[in-house]
């Protein structure tokens, strides 16, 4: 299957029950007010979503293969808020809501990773409600509608390196230290989400994390915890409907703090997952790219 070199034209072809399409670097998948039809799955190659003013548009959400974006065409028709658009060449899984309601009584498993996806769209949603969280900097791909999305700024050179935030986690305390390379884990695709491993005894679920903490009773460490997101202030940490919620510099978040998410600073920061004495605590260094 061949693809325009020079257009970036997606090729399409079909198969049940969705589709597939090639795509070139620079290739736009949706803009600010575009319709929402369609969910896309990562199948290979790298994807960035851009939010903020054309002239002034940053990267908040990098996805890879077998990441799932644009999923809330999966359930509503509100046009799109946010521009998605390709830093490499690849390929990726198209599906319209008609086919996702299909995959879930034909195929169900299919339909997991789309499942999980939408899953973290209602965390995100119950946080915002809660009036924590700024619809504008939701990393997930759809924000509100800010405008047209032309003008947007040329892909950088290598691709794939857009002005944006990167994060290295560097752990506190030896539990921290059995789960992170000895140099430290770099982060610079958000949002990049922690939980915990479920152990033998429960049943798998639907979780989506970057980061698994394998955590004993009493548990510290909730199935789907908190996240790191980048906005266009800077990187935050959000909490995902957890128990016990983290410490950001001293700052409780999520759990009954009341408080959904909490921006880190540039430089070093101490997040603590889980209550005060919890044994997984890091040390966030924050840096632009």
């Amino acid at each position: 299957m061949r693809q325009n070199a020079d257009l970036g034209t997606p090729h399409l072809s079909r198969y049940s029950p969705m589709t597939e399409l090639d795509f070139a670097a620079g290739h736009v998948f949706f803009r600010p007010g575009d319709p929402a039809g369609r969910a896309y799955r990562l199948l290979a190659g790298e994807v960035e979503v851009l939010a903020g003013p054309p002239d002034r548009a940053v990267r908040v959400g990098l996805f890879g293969p077998g990441d799932v974006f644009g999923e809330m065409a999966l359930v509503e028709e509100r046009p799109r808020a946010a521009t998605a658009r390709a830093t490499t060449a690849g390929r990726a899984a198209a599906m319209s809501r008609e086919e996702f309601e299909q995959l879930l009584t034909t195929d169900p498993v299919g339909a997991r990773r789309y499942l999980c996806s939408l899953f973290e769209r209602l965390r995100s949603l119950s946080a915002q409600v809660a009036g924590e969280i700024a619809l504008a900097d939701d990393p997930a791909g759809e924000w509100v509608a800010l405008g047209t999305a032309a003008g947007l700024p040329e892909l950088p050179t290598p691709a794939g390196h857009a002005t944006g935030w990167a994060a290295v986690l560097h752990p506190l305390t030896r539990k921290a230290a059995q789960t992170l390379p000895d140099e430290g884990l770099r982060v610079a695709r958000f949002p990049f989400r922690i939980g915990r491993a479920s152990d033998a005894h429960e049943p798998e679920a639907l979780d989506l994390n970057d980061l698994w903490l394998l955590d004993a009773i009493p548990f510290n460490v909730s199935r789907n915890h908190c996240e790191l997101v980048a906005g266009r202030g800077g990187v935050s940490v959000r909490d995902r409907g957890s128990h016990l919620g983290c410490v950001v510099n001293e700052t409780p978040v999520g759990g009954r703090s009341g408080t959904a998410s909490a921006p880190l600073h540039l430089g070093d920061n101490v997040l603590v997952v889980g209550s005060r004495s919890s044994p997984y605590q890091f040390r966030v260094s924050v840096a632009p790219i």
